[in-house]
């Protein structure tokens, strides 16, 4: 009896020291395009958004809250072990042991917690580079590019404001005058680092949004509106590491974010852009 009970003890504190300690990433499943609608859409006038997208990064918690939080999480697994499938003795002794379930726990947390100076001095790195970059001149740059050099469509971008605000809509009937005939509004919206929630010092991914309203400059109807998100679970780091190098991770995670982007972006005009008539090339020649 006592022996099944030293390796059950043996179990729990196993259970809880890799629970604390490994971090496991679920990936999503992406939902299937919806069916689209085609359109002629003529020239296409390229606008960009002028507000600067939300910016967060999930911090790892400090080497206080890390044993606060690693005792609790000890603990818990100690008394759900306990719960579960026991009785008499040996159920007593297993939550005798949630107390020790708790310091086993306090003591990971205190380890895999970060100095508040560290983090600091991370943050302070990306927030550098941020200061660098402009977030929607820098999207509506990727997108011409990749949709120039995979497309035949004819696209101008406008030297003029887009929405100053998330979610801001924006009419563009004063264009009139102009050779377009479709105004592409390009906004990002969102750039974070983001893990798991529950985890003391977790692999962070990145997460970036951007939507795009397609606009009929006739009648400043909204032709096709959508949101593109980049989020590649596959390329993890704490959040340090995010800023080694002058963050050169982060900036070549943005890199490729970008370009994700921008080729989500003109799959989608491809797809609602009738295709040009080659005929009618020939007779205007």
């Amino acid at each position: 009896m006592k022996n099944k009970i030293r390796k059950s003890i043996g179990a729990i504190l196993l259970c809880v020291l890799l629970s604390l300690i490994s971090c496991a990433t679920i990936p999503k499943q992406k939902a299937p395009p919806p069916e689209e609608l085609k359109a002629d859409l003529g020239t296409i006038g390229i606008v960009s958004a002028t507000f600067q997208p939300e910016v967060r990064f999930q911090k790892p918690m400090t080497k206080g809250k890390g044993t606060l939080h690693g005792a609790g999480a000890g603990a818990a697994l100690v008394a759900q072990a306990g719960g579960l499938g026991c009785s008499g003795f040996g159920c007593a002794g297993l939550l005798a042991l949630i107390p020790v379930g708790a310091g086993v726990g306090s003591i990971v947390g205190a380890l895999k917690g970060v100095s508040p100076g560290k983090t600091k001095e991370t943050e302070g790195v990306l927030n550098g580079y941020l200061a660098t970059l402009n977030f929607q001149e820098t999207m509506r740059e990727r997108f011409l590019s990749v949709a120039r050099g995979q497309t035949q469509y004819p696209f101008v971008p406008l030297e003029i404001q887009g929405p100053t605000a998330l979610d801001e809509e924006v009419t563009y009937g004063y264009l009139s005058d102009t050779d377009v005939d479709t105004i592409l509004e390009i906004s990002l919206r969102k750039c974070d680092l983001r893990g798991e929630r529950s985890s003391i010092n977790p692999p962070l991914h990145l997460l970036m949004a951007v939507g795009i309203r397609l606009i009929r400059k006739t009648d400043d109807k909204v032709l096709y509106s959508r949101i593109f998100i980049y989020e590649h679970e596959s390329n993890l780091r704490k959040f340090s590491e995010w800023g080694f190098n002058d963050a050169q991770p982060f900036e070549e995670e943005l890199d490729r974010a970008f370009q994700y982007l921008a080729m989500e972006m003109v799959n989608v005009l491809s797809d609602i852009q009738t295709p040009v008539d080659p005929q009618s090339n020939d007779l205007d020649g």
